[in-house]
């Protein structure tokens, strides 16, 4: 259970509020990382807009945030982008090589690029030069602050859920994927 009360339809007092839950709603059930940004209006949280911001093809940025959630060890961030990386074209295989991505060979060079810098920023608040620099090769500084944008916001959305026990919808099945 959230160690704070996450809101329901039913419980939403303002109309703007109630508006977004509806808008949600069309689309399914509302998350509960939704219900958790309800609980305080002033924050927004718009992922959507930062993937457009990194400049990434969906595949890419789904490696990205795999990676970040298995770093952060985000049960929550892991599970929901379970389902996105499959629809963006990643593989089984490939979604449990994150893991071990460095032995593993189911990487382009491009992916190796971007999945180091992910644990470069882990590891450091400022990643190596190497890291940078094989980052920023061929990338206008625009997708490098993107990029590097998209890595801190899911590495900070994994510190929000676990300091606030946010749980996933349904439970927490591995961080082994399995066909789907």
């Amino acid at each position: 259970m959230a160690r704070i009360p996450l809101p329901t339809r039913a419980t939403l007092t303002d109309e703007a509020m109630q508006q977004r839950w509806d808008r949600l709603e069309q689309r399914g059930a509302v998350l509960n990382v939704f219900r958790l940004f309800m609980v305080n209006p002033a924050i927004e949280l718009n992922a959507f807009a930062l993937w457009q911001a990194s400049g990434l093809p969906p595949r890419s940025r789904e490696l990205v945030i795999l990676r970040c959630a298995y770093l952060r060890q985000s049960t929550y961030e892991w599970q929901q982008h379970l389902r996105i990386a499959s629809g963006a074209g990643l593989t089984t295989a490939e979604i449990n090589a994150l893991r071990d991505w460095q032995g593993s060979p189911l990487f382009s060079a491009d992916e190796r690029v971007l999945l180091a810098y992910t644990d470069e920023l882990a590891a450091h608040p400022r990643p190596s030069d190497a890291a940078f620099a094989a980052l920023a090769r061929d990338r206008t500084p625009a997708a490098v602050l993107g990029i590097t944008m998209l890595i801190t916001q899911y590495f900070m959305l994994a510190h929000v859920m676990a300091a606030l026990d946010l749980e996933t919808e349904e439970p927490f099945a591995s961080w082994e994927a399995t066909a789907r």
